[in-house]
């Protein structure tokens, strides 16, 4: 279905503004087919998404949402192997049910919890409904559904009215719930003043709130025709493998500890090598160079990988390996480094370990933040199906977005 269509069923973004304030800022997907393995019951997904300014080294630590409570503790473990630090928003007077394991890192340091201020939840509320008065299209992803909890801590005296008029109730905790649609629309919006007002990257564990992560980051600069090839740039997923364990289940979270202590020069090298080829591929505009920067690329990453995964005596080699995402703006001219003649959308390899191919093509890709001068968005997933990786198996990260703008 067209988004035509959507719109013809639901009205004006105006109208719609009136009705369910929140939705447009919505992840909520159709299901996807399963051999794609997007989404399947098992999976433990990492996705980090990160504003990274000029001139300075990718953040140190991240911000966890839209829920307090962690989804698995290998999750926190996996997180802890690259990034010194997992922060979560947790309201004042809320005792987050945490495992063993997590209890441990919270008493290390490794995690920390952060009280709302009133700039957060201010700033946020601004943010929230100037996207939604200014977006040019309803996606069709965008759909009601089932309710989620929202704790009112988090939400400003300004939207409160706007979401309550929404909400399903409050249940007998005094949670707020709202469809979907709403809460994890205004969680992304929070989440992302959170981490920008502290210099964190952040981390969910949704596939698919990766993969239409850009739609809000980039503020909708995505059209209706996802696979324009004429579009001068796309957002772009680079995949790496054999970057991280996959199974983390035998690792105690004293080992993972450890390691963020003594092996912090490998983890800032090897984290360092993914942001200065993801800023200097956004950057380029030559087909030539584009060719000298990913020579450059494979030849660095090759050096400091094996470094990295040579730090980890834990590291089971006969279990598969995870997968490492990185999302990004890419020109079409880059592009021609490695698509050459061929379809955008098709997945290129790189290298052995490397290949990369366009999620959605932007509207203007002159107005992307990847070519902003003062930051550039890029967003990091760390897979860690097991399923999925020993198969071989890469989601099509494209397929998801085409759904949640098209159904």
């Amino acid at each position: 279905m067209r988004c035509t269509r959507q719109r013809a069923r639901h009205g004006s973004v105006a109208e719609l503004s009136d009705r369910v304030i929140a939705c447009r800022a919505a992840v909520l997907l159709p299901p996807c087919p399963p051999r794609l393995i997007l989404g399947a019951l098992g999976t433990l997904d990492l996705y980090l998404n990160e504003w990274t300014y000029t001139g300075t080294q990718m953040a140190d630590s991240l911000l966890y949402y839209p829920t307090i409570e962690f989804a698995d503790e290998d999750w926190v473990k996996a997180t802890l192997l690259l990034w010194d630090r997992v922060y979560r928003i947790v309201p004042a007077g809320y005792r987050p049910r945490d495992s063993a394991g997590i209890r441990e890192a919270v008493d290390r340091g490794l995690i920390r919890n952060i009280h709302l201020e009133e700039e957060d939840t201010g700033t946020a509320a601004d943010e929230f409904l100037t996207f939604c008065d200014s977006l040019p299209f309803v996606p069709a992803g965008l759909e009601p559904g089932s309710s989620e909890r929202i704790h009112p801590d988090k939400i400003d005296s300004r939207l409160y009215p706007e979401l309550d008029k929404i909400a399903d109730y409050f249940d007998r905790d005094g949670w707020l719930r709202l469809s979907p649609a709403v809460a994890r629309g205004y969680m992304f919006i929070l989440s992302k003043i959170v981490a920008g007002r502290r210099g964190l990257a952040r981390a969910t564990s949704s596939r698919d709130s990766w993969t239409i992560d850009p739609f809000f980051a980039e503020n909708a600069n995505f059209d209706e025709y996802v696979y324009n090839r004429d579009s001068e740039g796309y957002f772009t997923s680079l995949l790496l493998h054999q970057v991280l364990p996959s199974d983390l289940s035998g690792v105690r979270m004293e080992q993972v500890v450890r390691f963020v202590e003594t092996r912090q020069d490998e983890r800032v090298a090897f984290r360092n090598v993914i942001d200065d080829f993801a800023s200097a591929l956004t950057d380029c505009e030559s087909v030539d160079h584009t060719r000298t920067i990913v020579r450059d690329f494979i030849e660095r990453l090759e050096r400091e990988r094996k470094q990295f995964r040579d730090s980890m005596d834990f590291w089971n080699r006969h279990a598969p390996a995870s997968l490492f995402v990185v999302g990004l703006p890419v020109g079409l001219t880059a592009f021609g480094a490695f698509a050459v003649g061929g379809d955008p959308f098709n997945l290129y390899h790189l290298g052995a370990s490397v290949s990369i191919g366009a999620v959605a093509a932007y509207t203007n890709f002159r107005e992307s933040s990847g070519r902003d001068p003062k930051y550039q968005y890029r967003s990091y997933l760390i897979d860690m199906d097991r399923e999925l990786n020993s198969k071989g198996l890469v989601p099509r990260f494209d397929r998801i977005f085409e759904e949640f703008i098209n159904d």
